[in-house]
């Protein structure tokens, strides 16, 4: 009867797991320059759905790192791949929450050196902040992460500022 129920738990942690694909791997290792139909291909590949598709811009939704989550890319030109973005939506546990974004700024501040993290004016919650950081790993590049905590204590809707991390890549490479 054990083996029965350990086996049915293995299944069920599977089939969780296939249930919420993982489209972090391929937002981050997705290269500035590469065309919409790439990017798209790419990303539908990991297990994100287009939402509105542009010639300029990208929206997809999927999961990143098990979090739901809105990806953004728009293109210079409407050719390359210019700026991507993800917005991550709180799954309801603040601690979790908070220990997530600390992971990814030590991350980058491992990859980049310190991010510099400072308070800024929460644009949503007057008289609130958010913690930025901002690496630039080369001279076009901008890396930026944002966390608002407001965000965190809830399960928000699925309008951008309701999410609790956001994370910008921008190149200024074709400006």
């Amino acid at each position: 009867m054990r083996k029965i129920l350990c086996l049915l738990l293995i299944l069920l942690s599977a089939e969780k797991v296939f249930a919420a694909s993982n489209s972090s791997d391929a937002f981050m290792s997705l290269p500035f320059g590469h065309t919409f139909a790439r990017t798209q291909k790419r990303m539908e590949n990991s297990g994100a759905k287009t939402t509105i598709p542009r010639k300029e811009s990208l929206t997809m939704e999927g999961y990143f790192e098990g979090y739901p989550a809105m990806f953004i890319f728009t293109f210079y030109k409407n050719k390359v791949l210019k700026t991507k973005a993800v917005y991550l939506q709180s799954m309801g546990d603040k601690e979790f929450d908070r220990k997530f974004y600390e992971a990814l700024q030590k991350g980058f501040n491992s990859a980049y050196g310190s991010g510099n993290e400072r308070p800024t004016a929460n644009t949503r919650s007057k008289g609130k902040i958010m913690l930025q950081n901002v690496w630039t790993p080369d001279r076009y590049t901008t890396i930026t992460l944002t966390y608002n905590p407001e965000m965190s204590k809830k399960l928000p809707g699925s309008s951008l500022n309701s999410k609790f991390i956001q994370l910008i890549y921008k190149t200024d490479k074709w400006d």
